[in-house]
């Protein structure tokens, strides 16, 4: 019995779901011949599939794509990349692609150890979701199997990066508090730590120079540990404290908040706060983070676009995805009294 997967027929799986008054998770399961439901009911989703005329391909054209990410992005730190694999895996289950995640950790990136399942699973094709090194990155190529990198880039492999513009909307998010009368405005996030950090960080350092601001080395500030990923809000604050942040991320804003509160600094009274992702830890932190919407399911429909058609990653492109700034109530004008500071 044939996996499933539709070539160009209009029935979905979620037809076949709702026909039989059972889950899309369940039909794709039948399909693919995956465990976890009963034979009965395989063969009823096979016949029903058949009946509405859902068109079934052989067991050796159906597809199987690998979705890797080091345990750094994906456990401990925001669910920006856990929110890219689940759009990631919830296109490919529409299409009867089955996915693997598969969870990196540290000390296998540093030694390049490659992922047991990696070693003894044919996959046709692979993405990767947050920044790896490049000796570990040229593990994963093999011959005429397409290996898409996402929200980071390498020039080491033969790889599609698919990329937000970072130091664009650094300075978009930077040119805002300064509009709003910030002169003095801070960083948070390790310059260097990955590309994306520093890109968002030169974004927000020409900014400042392009309005004749102040820039102390002070006003960047590290809440997380660039080893496993976690956030703290115990750090220090600068003795000069200036009046706005530019944050890497969500999570990092949100511990930025907390550390503002410990210290009786209210948000955006006396701190005004951008980060990036738009992660629902923006909507749902106090106040509500404006934040620079980077569209997982954007990453996740181009990834499977570029994955179903090889031909497309040949060689090094990189793609760079829109992005948009929410706003919502974390930033507002800084003090009179600050205005002329500077």
């Amino acid at each position: 019995m044939p996996p499933g997967r539709h070539k160009s027929s209009k029935t979905t799986m979620q037809d076949i779901a709702d026909r039989l008054g059972i889950s899309k998770v369940s039909v794709s399961k039948a399909l693919n011949r995956k465990a976890g439901i009963s034979d009965g009911l395989r063969q009823t989703i096979f016949s029903t599939a058949r009946e509405m005329g859902y068109e079934l391909i052989p067991a050796e054209e159906a597809r199987r794509f690998a979705f890797i990410v080091s345990k750094h992005f994906f456990l401990e730190t925001d669910a920006f990349y856990s929110e890219m694999y689940y759009q990631f895996n919830k296109q490919c289950l529409e299409t009867g692609i089955s996915t693997a995640l598969i969870i990196v950790g540290n000390g296998d990136l540093a030694q390049n150890i490659l992922p047991p399942q990696m070693q003894i699973e044919e996959f046709d094709g692979v993405a990767v979701a947050g920044e790896m090194p490049d000796s570990f990155l040229r593990m994963l190529e093999k011959p005429g199997r397409p290996l898409v990198l996402m929200d980071f880039e390498s020039t080491a492999v033969s790889a599609c990066s698919l990329l937000t513009g970072n130091y664009h909307w650094a300075g978009v998010i930077t040119q805002l508090l300064v509009d709003q009368g910030h002169k003095k405005i801070g960083f948070v996030g390790r310059p260097g730590a990955t590309k994306s950090i520093t890109d968002r960080y030169f974004g927000y350092r020409r900014t400042l120079l392009l309005n004749g601001l102040p820039f102390q080395e002070d006003w960047v500030l590290v809440n997380n540990d660039t080893l496993t990923g976690l956030y703290t809000s115990n750090i220090d604050l600068p003795g000069e404290l200036p009046t706005a942040f530019v944050c890497h991320c969500d999570m990092a804003a949100y511990y930025l908040l907390c550390t503002l509160n410990q210290h009786g600094l209210q948000c955006p009274g006396d701190v005004s706060v951008i980060s990036f992702d738009n992660t629902r830890l923006a909507e749902t932190c106090c106040p509500p983070l404006t934040s620079v919407d980077i569209d997982t399911k954007a990453f996740a429909r181009k990834a499977l676009e570029l994955l179903n058609h090889p031909e497309l990653c040949d060689g090094n492109r990189r793609i760079y995805l829109p992005a948009a700034l929410i706003e919502r109530k974390s930033h507002g004008p800084a003090k009179a009294a600050d205005l002329h500071s500077v």
